[in-house]
């Protein structure tokens, strides 16, 4: 008997190391992120009240309607079908994906749920409780908008990567997540800059340039807490180490994702819509 267990026990772990090999290696494609920010929350809100994946909703709207006419109603509505198919009360992952294969055409339940899988990899902190950069005394001192996307031309044309969101010279800069420091320093472009990789999710990582000056004590390797304050609003950047003054104080908020644990490269998506639910998770809090 006792041989038996042991071979139990051993086949189990076997499959545990397998399972986790799996998901390690897996290879995720990197969606666009096109979620517009006023209803990112809804997706986010209405997913915890009825108990069911948030990608899935945003993908169904996204692939079937490409978000026109979607209003917090139509996204309830939506929910409540998506639970109606599945028939339980919660729906995870898995009885998500088996009721939008009978709720839609084989094509387009393959592009939902490739959609979903996509935005369970890359936005996964937009749907938990992760920190707005800015206190909540420092809230009526920011603005921001979707600037995902905008030109650039100081290094030669390109596209912007990320969210500025303009604040005075000086005002704290919290981590959005609990991580790593991986990169602390001068960036030609992004000024003073770091680099911090996620703990829970760590095929993300955010980057925050354009500071004034870092906070003590923050350095290469060092461990973050979620809302601890990592550096100061500054205008460094746009050239050699040291400029100042090439435009407005702002934070450059940058989420860099890959498409598995071990791809060497990362892709940009858009942080607007992940501060938009962040923004309105501080406020209900």
């Amino acid at each position: 008997m006792l041989k038996w267990i042991g071979r139990l026990l051993l086949i189990g772990l076997l499959a545990a190391v397998g399972f986790l090999i799996f998901d390690w290696t897996r290879s995720v494609d990197i969606p666009e992120m096109k979620i517009p920010g006023k209803l990112a929350g809804t997706y986010v809100s209405v997913a915890e009240e009825k108990q069911v994946p948030w990608p899935h909703l945003a993908a169904m709207d996204e692939v079937e309607n490409g978000y026109e006419q979607v209003t917090p109603d139509t996204i309830r509505r939506r929910a409540d079908r998506l639970k109606k198919e599945a028939g339980r009360s919660a729906v995870n992952e898995r009885s998500a994906e088996q009721a939008v294969k009978g709720m839609f055409s084989e094509k387009e339940a393959e592009r939902i749920n490739g959609l979903a899988e996509s935005y369970a990899w890359a936005a996964a902190p937009m749907g938990e409780n992760y920190a707005f950069p800015f206190r909540p005394e420092d809230r009526d001192r920011i603005s921001y908008g979707d600037t995902w996307g905008a030109s650039r031309s100081y290094g030669g044309d390109r596209t912007h990567e990320g969210t500025d969101m303009m604040a005075p010279k000086g005002t704290p800069i919290r981590s959005v997540s609990s991580g790593r420091v991986v990169s602390k320093g001068w960036n030609r472009l992004g000024g003073w800059r770091v680099t911090i990789l996620d703990t829970d999710h760590p095929q993300v990582s955010f980057y925050y340039a354009h500071m004034e000056k870092y906070a003590e004590g923050l350095e290469e390797g060092k461990e973050v807490d979620k809302g601890e304050v990592i550096g100061y609003v500054g205008d460094s950047g746009y050239g050699p180490e040291g400029t100042t003054g090439q435009f407005d104080p702002h934070l450059h908020l940058g989420i860099y994702v890959r498409e598995s644990l071990f791809s060497p490269s990362r892709e940009a998506i858009n942080p607007y819509p992940f501060l938009k639910v962040w923004e309105k998770d501080q406020d209900s809090s």
